[in-house]
C-alpha cells in the first residue's frame, strides 16, 4: 500500500476514534438525565422536532413522559419546572446565556440586548433600556390610538347581520393591530396596517416563512455566525429593501436619526426616556426593530388564543360578558389600564390565557455555572445548557391539576395564598425572570387587558370552521393563520 494511503487511512481512524471517544464522554456526562435515547447522542431529536413545526407540543410530550427535567441533546436539558427556571434567572444566579441566543444577532458583528451573552455588559444594556420600558404612562395614550384604530376598523368593514355574512380572519387582524401599536409606541406613529388593511411591505408573509429558520439556528447556533458572513449575509435583509424586515429597519433608523436631531423638539415617550438614559444611535435601531418583530409575534399571538379560548368556552365567555356589562356604565372607552386591575374575571381570562398559549416556542437556553447544580434531584454538570419549554411549563398537571389542558380561568379565582403565589410565579415564567425579565411586559399585559375587554365588549364573536378554528405553527414564536370570524354588534 502507498505511504500516502497508509496515512490517509491512519488519519481516518484516528479521526474516528477521537469522534466516537467525544460521543461517549458527552453522553457520559449527563447519562443519569432521562430524555429520548437518541437524544444523548446527537441534536437530530431536537432538530427534526423543530423544523415539524410543533416544536413547543413535542417539548411538552418530553416533559409528560420523562418528569420535569429532560435530556433532548448530548449537552441540552429541557426544564419545565417554575422553581427551577426561576432559579436560574434570579438576579444573583450563575447562570448565563446559552449559545441559542446567538440567534437574536441582526447586525453582523453587532450584539443587542437579546444576543448579548457577557453578564456584565447585558446588565449594562438592560440598565439603560428599563427606564422607558417601565413608563406605563409614556405609551398607553399610543395604545388607546391604536385600538380604537383597530376598532374603527373592523366596524367599518367586518360587522355581520342578517344574511350580510363578512367574514375576518382574526389571526391578520390581531397581527395588524399589534405591529400598529408597537410602531406608535416605539416610533412614535404606526405603520399604517389598520388603516390600509394590508400585510404592508409583506411584512407578515415573510415574517411566517422567515422566522421558522430561527428554530434551525437555535439548535445549530453556530449557523448564526455562517448566515453573518460574506455571501451568505447578502441574502439578508437589508435597508433598501422595499419589503419584509429590511423595509423596518430602514424606518427603525429613520425615525431614530431624526430623534438625535438637535432641531427635534423632545417628546414625552419611551424613545426619549432611552436616549436621556444613554442608549446609542445604533443600539436604539436595534432594539426598536427587535420590539417590532418580539412585540408584535407575541402579543397578537396571545391575543388571538385568548379569544379563541373564550369563544369557544362558553362558561367563561359568558362569565366575562358578565362582568363587562356590570362594568361598562363606570369605566371609559376605552378602558384604562388602571380600571382593568378592578375587574378579577378579566385577570383570570389573560392570565388562563397566556398560561395555556405561550406566544414563545423557542427554548432560551441558559448555561449551567462551572461548579454545576442541582435542580429536580439530578445533578447538572457545569456547561449544561438548559432550556425552559413555556408550552410544558403552562400545562403541567404537577403544576396545575388533572385539568391543565382545560381552559378554565376560575382557577384564579378560588386561588389563596401560596397557592395563588406559585400559580402567578410559574405563568410569569414566560415573560422570562429576574435578570433574563422580558422588558416588554408592561406593555404585553396592558394590550392584552385592553384589547379582550373592548372586543368582548363591542363585538360577539363566532368561529366560521368548527373543526379547525384556527391554524398555528411554531418557530422561535407561535404564528397563526386563518382565524375566521363572524361579528356582530354587541349591546350591553
Amino acid at each position: 500500500m502507498p505511504p500516502l494511503t497508509i496515512y490517509l487511512s491512519n488519519f481516518c481512524l484516528i479521526f474516528l476514534v477521537a469522534f466516537l471517544a467525544r460521543q461517549v464522554c458527552c453522553w457520559q456526562r449527563l447519562r443519569h438525565i432521562p430524555g429520548p435515547t437518541i437524544a444523548g447522542w446527537t441534536i437530530w431529536w431536537q432538530l427534526s422536532n423543530a423544523l415539524s413545526g410543533r416544536y413547543h407540543e413535542h417539548l411538552k410530550e418530553a416533559a409528560d413522559t420523562y418528569g420535569p427535567l429532560v435530556r433532548i441533546g448530548p449537552n441540552q436539558l429541557l426544564s419545565t419546572g417554575p422553581e427551577a427556571l426561576r432559579r436560574m434567572s434570579a438576579v444573583r444566579s450563575g447562570y448565563t446565556k446559552g449559545k441559542f441566543y446567538a440567534s437574536g444577532k441582526i447586525i453582523p458583528g453587532v450584539d443587542n440586548v437579546v444576543s448579548l451573552r457577557d453578564p456584565a455588559k447585558h446588565r449594562e444594556m438592560r440598565a439603560l433600556m428599563t427606564p422607558g420600558a417601565n413608563e406605563g404612562f409614556s405609551f398607553e395614550a399610543a395604545m388607546d390610538r391604536q385600538l380604537l384604530s383597530f376598532i374603527s376598523l373592523l366596524e367599518r368593514k367586518y360587522v355581520s347581520s342578517g344574511s350580510d355574512v363578512r367574514p375576518v380572519d382574526m389571526a391578520e387582524k390581531t397581527q395588524f393591530f399589534a405591529l400598529d401599536a408597537i410602531g406608535d409606541i416605539s416610533l412614535g406613529q404606526p405603520f399604517g396596517y389598520l388603516e390600509k388593511d394590508q400585510d404592508l411591505y409583506q411584512y407578515n408573509e415573510i415574517n411566517t416563512t422567515s422566522l421558522p429558520m430561527m428554530n434551525v439556528v437555535s439548535v445549530m447556533p453556530s449557523l448564526a455566525n455562517l448566515v453573518h458572513m460574506w455571501p451568505l449575509r447578502l441574502l439578508l435583509p437589508k435597508e433598501g429593501d422595499q419589503v419584509g424586515f429590511g423595509r423596518l429597519m430602514h424606518f427603525a433608523r429613520r425615525y431614530v436619526e431624526t430623534r438625535f436631531d438637535p432641531k427635534t423638539p423632545r417628546a414625552h415617550d419611551m424613545m426619549q426616556a432611552h436616549i436621556d438614559n444613554g442608549m446609542t444611535k445604533n443600539d436604539l435601531i436595534q432594539q426598536v426593530f427587535l420590539s417590532i418583530i418580539a412585540g408584535s409575534n407575541s402579543s397578537a399571538h396571545a391575543l388571538r388564543m385568548t379569544l379563541l379560548s373564550l369563544i369557544t368556552s362558553p362558561p367563561a365567555y359568558s362569565a366575562l360578558i358578565d362582568e363587562i356589562r356590570r362594568a361598562s356604565s363606570t369605566v371609559s372607552s376605552p378602558i384604562t389600564w388602571s380600571q382593568t386591575q378592578s375587574l378579577p374575571y378579566l385577570q383570570a381570562v389573560i392570565r388562563e390565557g397566556l398560561r395555556m398559549w405561550p406566544p414563545v416556542g423557542g427554548l432560551g437556553f441558559k448555561t449551567v455555572p462551572p461548579e454545576g447544580d442541582y435542580l429536580n434531584g439530578y445533578f447538572v454538570p457545569g456547561g449544561t445548557e438548559i432550556g425552559q419549554g413555556f408550552h410544558g411549563v403552562g400545562r403541567s398537571k404537577t403544576v396545575w391539576g388533572p385539568d391543565a389542558n382545560v381552559f378554565r380561568p376560575e382557577r384564579w379565582l378560588v386561588a389563596q395564598g401560596d397557592g395563588l403565589k406559585d400559580m402567578i410565579n410559574a405563568v410569569d415564567t414566560h415573560f422570562g425572570y429576574g435578570k433574563y425579565s422580558c422588558l416588554g411586559k408592561p406593555i404585553a399585559l396592558m394590550e392584552l387587558h385592553k384589547a379582550v375587554f373592548e372586543l368582548v365588549r363591542r363585538f360577539d364573536f363566532c368561529v366560521m370552521n368548527p373543526e379547525t378554528p384556527i391554524k398555528t405553527t411554531a418557530s422561535i414564536f407561535l404564528f397563526a393563520s386563518d382565524f375566521w370570524v363572524t361579528l356582530t354588534k354587541r349591546n350591553l
